[in-house]
């Protein structure tokens, strides 16, 4: 699973898990409903705004989304 999979995967779990439809979490995020589409589906890649304003959509701390995201991808080499 590649950064962008990971990260759409994540970000409709704690949409899911918070009980909100597509357009209530882009509403509350301040995002248009299409570019919610777009991230949940891993056709676009969140931009460091994008994910400050879907973790305040998601009452959570951005960088906890980035964290789960990261537990769902291979170890990058070094």
């Amino acid at each position: 699973m590649d950064t962008t999979e990971a990260f759409a995967h994540v970000l409709l779990r704690f949409r899911k898990e918070r009980g909100l439809t597509h357009e209530e979490l882009a509403e509350r995020a301040g995002l248009h409903p299409t570019t919610l589409s777009l991230l949940e589906r891993a056709k676009r890649q969140p931009s460091l705004d994008t994910i400050f304003l879907l973790g305040a959509g998601l009452g959570v701390e951005p960088d906890k989304l980035v964290r789960e995201a990261a537990k769902l991808r291979p170890k990058l080499r070094r």
